[in-house]
């Protein structure tokens, strides 16, 4: 029975953990745009110049956009930013940390388990035999990135537009 209430209170409040609340005003979290633009342009960059040869395949779950006829721009912005936290490469680590900080609110950690010996050495040798598909998963990161990327893009220029009007 106390197990059932435990998943029961996690399932109701994990909704609120994933949701970013930041009371801090859309035209303050605009006036960050220069300093996030920056770190935008690097990361997009460097991620052209590394995928240039390279075709992007279609995404197969379409990631949560900011639409014109929702005003709220933080929240998808934010799950956007902890999507590409997620993916761990670190030509967008500056864009990560300029974005939360300019939202004022932090992704949620998972937390972690221990680590199991034997599941380490298996993994090891595992990873030795997939070289190959570990070089098609990193360009598929990097694809997943820069489709982030645009999103995050259009998510600020809605945001410019929409505090404009105010």
């Amino acid at each position: 029975m106390p197990l059932l209430c435990i998943s029961l209170l996690a399932l109701l409040l994990l909704p609120l953990s994933l949701s970013c609340d930041s009371k801090r005003p859309l035209k303050e979290v605009r006036d960050d745009w220069l300093f996030v633009e920056t770190h935008l342009n690097d990361a997009d960059g460097i991620i052209a110049t590394v995928l240039q040869n390279t075709s992007c395949p279609a995404l197969k779950h379409k990631l949560r956009n900011c639409t014109p006829d929702n005003a709220d721009v933080v929240s998808p912005l934010h799950f956007l930013t902890c999507k590409m936290k997620t993916l761990s490469i670190p030509h967008t680590d500056g864009l990560v940390r300029a974005v939360l900080g300019s939202l004022r609110c932090p992704c949620s950690e998972k937390p972690t388990k221990e680590p199991n010996v034997r599941l380490k050495r298996r993994r090891a040798t595992r990873q030795r035999r997939n070289e190959q598909k570990q070089c098609k998963k990193e360009t598929k990161k990097l694809c997943k990135a820069k489709a982030i990327l645009s999103a995050v893009t259009t998510c600020y220029q809605m945001l410019n537009t929409i505090t404009m009007d105010t």
